[in-house]
C-alpha cells in the first residue's frame, strides 16, 4: 500500500501541472466590450484580414455587450464574402457615426476592398495579382468623419496599413491623416520570400519596375520591394542590399506600457507604408532597416529614412503602419493559460521573417495591452463586466 501511495504522488503532481493551465483558462473571468471592426477586403470565406484579431479577442475572454463570443464571420463592418464561388460580395455595410458612438474600440483592419479578378477561381486565380475594376472598397469621407468623431469623443481608434492608400479618396485620407497625426509619404513596401515567384509578386509591380528602369524583372531569392504611386520602384535583395533580417520592429525609448512585452528585433514580413509623425504625435515603435552599404545608398537616393514610424499614437487614436492583423492563423481555440507567452518564446527562435513570429512576439503583446487599457478606460462601464484579467 505504501509503495502504491509513493508512486501515486508523482502521478497526481504531474496531472495537476498538466490540468492547472486548462483549469485556470476555463475559470478566467470575461470582459464585455463593444468592438467595431472594419474589414472591406473579404473576397473569400477566409476572413484572413481580421480573423487573427478575433482569435485573440476570444482567447482573452472578451465578449460582446450581450455576453456572447465575437464571431469573425459576421461581427464586423465591410464586405461579406460571396454566397457562391466567384460571385460578388453577398452584402456590404458602411461604418456610421451612430454605430461607433457607443463603441469601446474602433479597429480599421483593412479598407482595400474587393475587385473583380479577386473572385477568380481555378487557373484564373492568378488574375487576383493583377489590377481589375473595384466592386467595393476604400474608406469613404463619411466613414472617416465617423472615425474622427469617435476619436474626438474618446473612443480608442486603431487604423492599419491601407487605411490611407488606394482606393481611399484624398478627402477621406486627409481626415484620417489629421486624426492619426501623421503624413503618408505614398511609399509602400513588402517583403517577398521569392522575388521570382509569379504567384506572389504582382504583375503590376513588374510593369512599374520596367516603366522606371527599362530593365526586366530578373530578381530571385528573398528581398524587399518599395513602390510609390506606380512611378518609383526599389528592390532591396537580401544579400546585395539587405541583411537576412532586413526590416525589424524596435520599440521607442522609454518603452510605452502598450509595448512592454513586445520584442525588439522582431522581423516584419508583410506590407507596410512609410509615414511621418506630425508634431504632437507619439511614436511608440519604429521600423528599422538593416542594409548593406549599397542598400543604404539606394534609400538615400530616394530620400527614404533608415528608421520610420511603425506604431503611432495621438490621443486615443493609433496607427499601425503595416498589415498587422492580416495573418493566416488557424482559428482553433487553445484553452490553456500561458499559451501566448509560450508561443512568444517559441517563435523567438525563428531566424527568417515570419508572419507567425511577428504575430506572437509583437502584435499579440501589443493588442493584449491595448485591450486591457480599453477595458479599464473611462468609457468601459457602459455594460456590466467582470474585473480585468490577464489570460495569457
Amino acid at each position: 500500500m505504501r509503495g502504491t501511495l509513493r508512486w501515486a504522488w508523482p502521478v497526481l503532481l504531474l496531472a495537476g501541472l498538466v490540468l492547472a493551465p486548462y483549469a485556470a483558462y476555463r475559470l478566467r473571468p470575461t470582459r464585455r466590450l463593444d468592438i467595431v471592426v472594419v474589414d472591406k477586403t473579404v473576397p473569400f470565406r477566409t476572413w484572413v484580414e481580421h480573423r487573427s484579431l478575433f482569435w485573440l479577442i476570444d482567447h482573452l475572454g472578451v465578449r460582446k455587450p450581450d455576453g456572447h463570443p465575437y464571431d469573425a464571420t459576421r461581427d464586423y463592418v465591410g464586405a461579406f464574402p460571396p454566397a457562391r464561388p466567384g460571385g460578388p460580395p453577398q452584402r456590404t455595410t458602411e461604418l456610421t457615426a451612430v454605430r461607433v458612438r457607443s463603441a469601446d474600440l474602433l479597429y480599421l483592419a483593412d479598407t482595400y476592398g474587393v475587385y473583380r479578378d479577386d473572385l477568380a477561381t481555378g487557373p484564373a486565380r492568378r488574375a487576383a495579382l493583377e489590377r481589375s475594376p473595384k466592386l467595393y472598397g476604400g474608406l469613404t469621407l463619411a466613414e472617416a468623419e465617423a472615425a474622427r468623431a469617435a476619436a474626438a469623443a474618446g473612443v480608442p481608434l486603431v487604423a492599419e496599413f491601407n487605411t490611407l492608400g488606394s482606393p481611399t479618396p484624398a478627402e477621406a485620407r486627409a481626415v484620417m491623416e489629421d486624426v492619426l497625426g501623421l503624413r503618408w509619404t505614398r511609399w509602400i513596401g513588402r517583403y517577398f520570400p521569392q522575388l521570382e515567384d509569379r504567384d506572389e509578386v504582382p504583375e503590376w509591380l513588374r510593369r512599374d519596375h520596367w516603366r522606371e528602369w527599362r530593365r526586366p524583372w530578373d530578381f530571385s531569392g528573398p528581398g524587399f520591394v518599395l513602390v510609390q504611386d506606380d512611378a518609383h520602384v526599389e528592390v532591396l535583395r537580401v544579400g546585395p542590399e539587405a541583411e537576412r533580417l532586413g526590416l525589424t520592429l524596435e520599440r521607442a525609448r522609454p518603452t510605452d506600457r502598450l509595448l512592454a512585452e513586445a520584442r525588439d528585433g522582431t522581423p516584419y514580413p508583410y506590407w507596410f507604408d512609410v509615414v511621418e509623425a506630425r508634431s504632437g504625435t507619439e511614436v511608440l515603435a519604429f521600423f528599422q532597416w538593416h542594409l548593406t552599404g549599397a542598400g543604404v545608398d539606394r534609400l538615400r537616393e530616394r530620400g527614404l529614412p533608415l528608421r520610420f514610424p511603425a506604431v503611432l499614437r495621438r490621443g486615443t487614436a493609433h496607427y499601425f503602419a503595416g498589415d498587422f492583423a492580416d495573418n493566416p492563423l488557424e482559428t482553433t481555440p487553445v484553452p490553456f493559460a500561458g499559451f501566448l507567452i509560450a508561443k512568444r518564446w517559441v517563435e523567438g527562435a525563428k531566424l527568417t521573417p515570419s508572419e507567425d513570429a511577428f504575430y506572437w512576439r509583437f502584435f499579440v503583446p501589443l493588442m493584449t495591452r491595448l485591450l486591457e487599457t480599453v477595458a479599464h478606460g473611462p468609457g468601459a462601464g457602459k455594460v456590466p463586466r467582470s474585473r480585468g484579467h490577464d489570460a495569457r
